[in-house]
């Protein structure tokens, strides 16, 4: 009876794994956002065996064998942590779509950042990390419908309009958040920030052309309508 139990567990628990990869939110293709999580999961491993290790008292005679490695560990996860806030987003996006995780893939380090510091701050690395999510998830959503008509007219796409609903909430939190940040960092932290402004073109971009897609379809089906009844 048990060994019953537990092989319908390991099926449900398939099943929802199955089901949470297929998720359009997530990704086109289940593999390809398997591999992101993992990727994402060992980079947190990783970041937590660092923050860890560096803070475990060792004897004299293993401490410059392990401050080497963990030295080399440490370099080699703020190498990852760069390029997952700057570059993972938006090459995830253009290829799996997944606008949901493409927003959390940069905001996940800076989570684990600040949950190991055990604070919470609107500084430099969370304002990036909302800004390049914001992007990626609008790239995302233009990706999943380049790929739909297999062209670069998106407009073709039959774009479920949940899906840019969501995407549009997802960048209106991250200007509300870099609004608050603008109006409290020092000038200096702003002077590093302002490059990060080319990024939210690019969003603004792909989210206004969207929307004013669905506006032009929204006036052509009144017209149609108002056509037939007169």
């Amino acid at each position: 009876m048990s060994t019953e139990t537990d092989s319908h567990r390991s099926l449900e628990v398939r099943a929802v794994v199955s089901a949470a990869l297929r998720h359009p939110l997530l990704g086109l293709e289940p593999r390809r956002t398997a591999l992101a999580g993992a990727y994402l999961l060992g980079l947190i491993a990783m970041f937590l065996a660092s923050y860890v290790g560096a803070r475990v008292p060792i004897s004299d005679s293993l401490r410059t064998q392990l401050t080497s490695g963990l030295d080399t560990l440490s370099l080699l996860v703020i190498a990852l942590v760069a390029a997952t806030m700057l570059l993972a987003p938006s090459c995830y996006a253009v290829w799996n779509g997944g606008p949901l995780l493409s927003f959390c893939l940069p905001l996940a380090p800076v989570a684990v950042g600040d949950t190991m510091a055990g604070r919470y701050v609107l500084d430099l690395d969370l304002a990036i990390a909302l800004t390049v999510g914001a992007s990626a998830a609008a790239l995302a959503l233009l990706a999943t419908d380049v790929r739909q008509v297999g062209s670069v007219r998106f407009w073709r796409a039959d774009t479920h309009e949940d899906r840019l609903v969501f995407v549009t909430a997802i960048a209106t939190v991250a200007a509300v958040g870099i609004g608050r940040f603008v109006g409290t960092a020092p000038s200096y932290v702003l002077e590093w920030y302002a490059p990060m402004g080319v990024v939210w073109l690019v969003t603004a971009t792909v989210l206004g052309s969207y929307w004013l897609n669905w506006a032009r379809s929204a006036w052509h089906t009144h017209t149609d309508r108002s056509a037939v009844e007169s």
